[in-house]
């Protein structure tokens, strides 16, 4: 799952309508012409569009076509725009109608100086299937671009002294608010993924581990190769290290990056320098940089790695390992603008230059197929991974922790608190590690989460990204029912946020122990109890969106504790990292958390709540594998009173239409957590 756009609507819209892809690559926004049946038509559209989509996002022409059949069936028009996310920082916009599209950068201005249509001259739904405008956008590190209803006004838009940097701050609806003209407004803001962290979203997976340089050129740099080894199969698994946890304390900036891959592990020096370079392989001395800042004399990387070389491999972490796995480096150049000349043996080479044995040299366009011909001249061209992924990950995890004395079970001070020094592995994630501390004599949770960014540049942002938790525990408080924060702090890698001790029984647990149906329905309505009051709190609509049985425990008295606030949304642009969105219990879910970038309510936590119900009065939840068999179950008027049977409540109108509302795909048709305590009521007479 990945996150590219951003939906901001109006509370109240009844026309316009936004959905994000599960993928979170594809974005729908529709605009409902008022003339026509809005109501009918819009909600053929969210049942089709849930329905149908599977993990692979919509051809547009086929979703423009069907979307413009549901709309004529239904006597409905609209105008809508599609945007996918393409690589390298791209994205395509495909759209029909009088839609609006803006660039921000220092303030909001329309996409080439466009102007709008008040009226639409095509929309989908006509008689004649409406042919669709296509842009591409650029995306840039600073920038934004916005796709907006006719909601909004456009000249108070344009002053409305909106800068990039004001809309990555958060509080986006008030921030739109000035420029709202009518109760239907709805904007997809994007790229959100280059906004919140450097690594790019169509990677398979984040291969960097630790703190990276400070240098722009050398994280730059860094991505872009790995981006390259990503498309070279034999390099799957590789990781890229940063040095200082490897390296002794007078070394510990030798390197740039350490690339731990399935053929060996290398270290990486990186350069930026531009214009004509030469550089004498043999000499101490020998780089020599000519360009618009004139002739300047450099040390020769490739004789500093060749220092660093020996000290390197004899390294405790990596005596193990074959000489052939640890005796080459690379020097790479980074700059586009750079002409490398290497002089060796009295002749002159262009890169990439491999002549002098252990060290090579290249440009981050010729890296990894200059790797891959190294690879196979060392071990053959049928090349077989000489590093595992166990023995890589291995490596890595050596690399990324630093050896201590300390024993295992005892603890080390972080701020004020004591922390052990094993994580609790039933409570640690891919995103987050979970470790018993104490303060003082009180047992506490400590969970770190690492920062994934290469260099601290971007390191507030992303502190609003990960430390959600810690800001929404602090506006709750001493919430009855919530998990208590006592603080966080931040180190040069790790952020840490210092909670109250859960117990270790969850849902699932408790359910195993055969508890009496007055007891089940007592710990729902505490549920629903603690939501109420979640929900009361001022500012910011706080939604778990990750209410599951895990995340419920049960203490002694048979209380429950709601935990794990770190996937939480509230209003603002901070956005979840691609390992934390695979920690999420997709079968608790409402269908929209499901659309990374959508704009959440309290309807979400309500969809998870009446399925938690079904779990503590049947132990079964009403589908199989997915909720999406609720949409062809639910057609069925039978089903809905068969479910009350098998919760042991009565069939009657009341119950009935309870559950079709609850678990219904629309949020805005689901009851209140009010209206749900005075149905769980009902239950217990």
């Amino acid at each position: 799952m990945e996150l590219h756009f951003k939906d901001i609507s109006g509370k109240d819209s009844v026309g316009d309508f936004t959905w994000i892809h599960q993928s979170g690559r594809q974005a729908v926004l529709i605009d409902m012409v008022s003339a026509g049946e809005v109501r009918a038509g819009l909600e053929a559209i969210k049942l089709w569009l849930v329905e149908q989509q599977s993990t692979e996002v919509f051809t547009v022409t086929a979703l423009l076509a069907a979307l413009h059949t549901i709309l004529l069936e239904h006597r409905a028009q609209a105008a809508c725009a599609v945007l996918t996310a393409l690589p390298h920082h791209q994205y395509e916009c495909y759209s029909v109608g009088n839609l609006r599209f803006y660039r921000v950068d220092e303030q909001v201005r329309p996409i080439n100086g466009q102007s709008f249509e008040v009226q639409p001259s095509q929309v989908l739904g006509q008689v004649q299937f409406p042919s669709a405008q296509y842009q591409r956008f650029d995306a840039t590190e600073k920038g934004l671009f916005l796709v907006t209803s006719d909601g909004l006004n456009d000249s108070r838009l344009q002053q409305a002294q909106l800068s990039a940097e004001k809309l990555k701050a958060g509080n986006l609806y008030q921030a739109f608010l000035p420029a709202v003209q009518e109760q239907d407004w709805s904007i997809l803001m994007f790229p959100m993924s280059t906004t919140q962290t450097f690594v790019d979203s169509h990677w398979p997976y984040n291969p960097f581990v630790g703190p990276q340089e400070e240098r722009e050129h050398e994280r730059r740099a860094l991505g872009e190769l790995a981006t390259a080894l990503f498309a070279v199969p034999q390099f799957n698994g590789f990781r890229i290290v940063a040095c200082p946890p490897l390296l002794t304390a007078n070394r510990s900036r030798l390197f740039d990056g350490l690339l731990v891959y399935p053929f060996g592990v290398m270290p990486l020096e990186l350069k930026d320098h531009h214009g004509h370079i030469t550089l004498n392989i043999d000499s101490r001395n020998g780089m020599q940089v000519n360009n618009d800042l004139g002739c300047t004399s450099f040390a020769n990387p490739v004789h500093k790695l060749r220092e660093g070389l020996r000290p390197f491999a004899d390294h405790s972490l990596l005596k193990p390992l074959d000489p052939m796995l640890k005796n080459a480096a690379a020097v790479v150049f980074t700059s586009a603008n750079a002409e490398v000349e290497c002089i060796y043996n009295g002749g002159s080479f262009a890169l990439p230059f491999t002549q002098a044995g252990e060290v090579m040299v290249a440009s981050t366009a010729t890296f990894t197929a200059m790797l891959l011909k190294h690879c196979k001249a060392r071990f053959g061209k049928k090349l077989t991974a000489r590093l595992i992924e166990a023995d890589i990950n291995r490596l890595v995890a050596q690399f990324s922790e630093p050896t201590s004395a300390t024993p295992v079970d005892e603890y080390i001070w972080i701020d004020d608190y004591q922390c052990g020094t094993q994580p609790l592995p039933a409570e640690s994630t891919d995103y987050y590690q979970v470790y018993p501390g104490k303060d003082y004599d009180t047992p506490i949770w400590v969970k770190a989460f690492k920062f994934d960014h290469l260099s601290s540049v971007h390191r507030q942002s992303e502190m609003q990204m990960i430390g959600r938790e810690a800001r929404i525990l602090n506006r709750l408080g001493k919430t009855t029912g919530v998990q208590y924060c006592y603080g966080k702090h931040a180190t040069d890698d790790k952020l840490y946020i210092f909670l109250e001790a859960a117990p270790q029984q969850n849902l699932t647990a408790w359910l195993q122990s055969n508890p009496t149906r007055e007891a089940r329905l007592n710990l729902l309505l505490s549920v629903c109890r603690i939501l109420a009051e979640i929900q009361q709190i001022q500012g910011p609509a706080v939604i778990h969106r990750a209410i599951n049985p895990n995340n419920i425990r049960v203490k002694a008295d048979n209380s429950p504790l709601l935990i794990n606030f770190e996937l939480c949304q509230f209003e603002s642009v901070a956005t979840l990292p691609i390992t934390a969105r695979r920690t999420f219990e997709q079968k608790y879910q409402a269908p929209e958390v499901n659309q990374p970038g959508q704009t959440l309510t309290f309807a979400a936590d309500i969809y998870s709540v009446g399925l938690l119900a079904c779990l503590l009065l049947a132990d079964v939840l009403p589908f199989n594998e997915s909720a999406k068999e609720l949409l062809a179950k639910g057609r069925r008027q039978q089903f809905w009173g068969q479910l009350c049977v098998s919760l042991g409540i009565e069939a009657n109108a009341n119950n009935v239409e309870f559950w079709q509302r609850i678990l219904h795909i629309t949020p805005e048709y689901r009851p209140t957590i009010t209206q749900t305590i005075e149905a769980v009521k009902t239950w217990m007479v």
